[in-house]
């Protein structure tokens, strides 16, 4: 098995099962997807009942609580076959030629352990709103890292034997999860982006990272310290701590308005 790809959902019916078509229609075949329904209570089970039982590539695992995003993806990783493990959120859509080539890149360029790439902005419609093409290179993306995560987490594919050392996720998190995950793997290997298009990021104001805005920023700003206490990052980072910080004490009702109108500002108006 060369790719296992995890994701987890929780009352997705909207958007799952073009998820995971999108995923079945990939030009490369050899991998099994992981899907963890946590604790579903609309049609969600049933949708993806019918989506295994049309490719057997698929393993469906129950929570029978909901555990949350973080200990459900470590529960998929603790199954996971795959030399590489793959990350999909319920909401998004692959592009046919995302998992081609991410693979073949990690298996050109040995040092990379972790690999994202571009993607699209698209709404709940499916139309394209917007791009975002991330910085590339290792050097480029750790000269950011400490300033804000670099990284569409739907997009990235892992060397799995890294997974392994750092033992996954850190449960600890619940938000920022994948930006905490990051930093860990940086510290055993090169990171880098494809400049290809290969994801569509779906963008509606009830995105998790909005409904959620200030506890979202708190574990960021958990992550960046966590990193300067073990002096990963240049001491002089903690000036990054500071406007995130000035965010979780003005109010939600505010900061989530600020986030919102400047980030359709950045969609529609320099979409790139």
């Amino acid at each position: 098995m060369k790719v296992s790809i995890l994701m987890s959902v929780h009352n997705g019916k909207r958007f799952v099962r073009d998820a995971v078509l999108s995923l079945l229609a990939q030009t490369f075949r050899d991998f099994e997807l992981l899907i963890v329904d946590d604790a579903s209570t609309d049609t969600t089970p049933h949708i993806l009942r019918e989506l295994a039982a049309q490719d057997t590539r698929i393993r469906v695992i129950t929570n029978h609580t909901n555990l949350g995003l973080t200990k459900s993806l470590n529960v998929a990783l603790g199954q996971a076959q795959g030399d590489f493990v793959a990350r999909m959120d319920a909401d998004d859509i692959a592009l046919p030629d995302r998992l081609e080539k991410q693979v073949a890149f990690l298996e050109a360029h040995l040092d990379v352990g972790m690999l994202g790439s571009a993607y699209q902005f698209i709404n709940g419609n499916g139309n394209v709103i917007g791009e975002k093409h991330p910085l590339t290179t290792d050097q480029e993306l750790r000269h950011v890292l400490p300033r804000y995560n670099p990284f569409l987490h739907s997009s990235i594919v892992i060397h799995k034997i890294l997974l392994d050392r750092v033992h996954g996720y850190d449960e600890h998190f619940l938000r920022a999860q994948d930006y905490e995950l990051w930093t860990r793997l940086s510290l055993l290997t090169k990171l880098a982006n494809l400049p290809d298009i290969l994801m569509q990021k779906r963008f509606t104001t009830s995105m998790v990272s909005f409904t959620t805005e200030r506890e979202q920023i708190r574990f960021a700003l958990r992550v960046r310290w966590n990193a300067l206490r073990r002096n990963q990052f240049p001491w002089w980072t903690i000036i990054f701590l500071i406007k995130p910080f000035l965010a979780t004490i003005l109010p939600t009702s505010l900061v989530r308005f600020v986030r919102i109108h400047l980030y359709r500002q950045r969609l529609y108006r320099n979409p790139t």
